[in-house]
């Protein structure tokens, strides 16, 4: 398959044809389909979904780090370098712990 199928899926919206995503559907080998985790999958949705939603993509992030998602993959999901997703969101997440655990 010559093309990622995002690059399709954008190419279809703006001109309407869907006939090449059709195509790739049709092509696609299950055999070499990698499963992702329900919580990274997640993340990558609240992460395209609303960026600047911090609750949502917290959240996110913080089921993607209790599946056993490493720094690293949850940079590479939302485009970040796995130091600079340390960096930011785990201060972050141990405020969120710490505003949770309080009655």
């Amino acid at each position: 398959m010559s093309q990622p199928l995002q690059e399709l899926i954008a190419k279809a919206e703006a001109s309407g044809d869907w006939d090449e995503v059709a195509d790739w559907c049709e092509a696609f080998d299950w055999s070499e389909a990698q499963e992702i985790p329900v919580a990274e999958f997640y993340l990558g949705c609240a992460a395209a979904a609303s960026p600047t939603n911090k609750p949502q993509l917290l959240e996110a992030i913080s089921a993607a780090r209790a599946c056993g998602s490493t720094w690293a993959r949850i940079g590479e999901i939302l485009g970040l370098s796995a130091q600079d997703t340390q960096d930011h969101y785990e201060p972050l997440l141990k405020t969120q712990d710490v505003a949770n655990a309080s009655p």
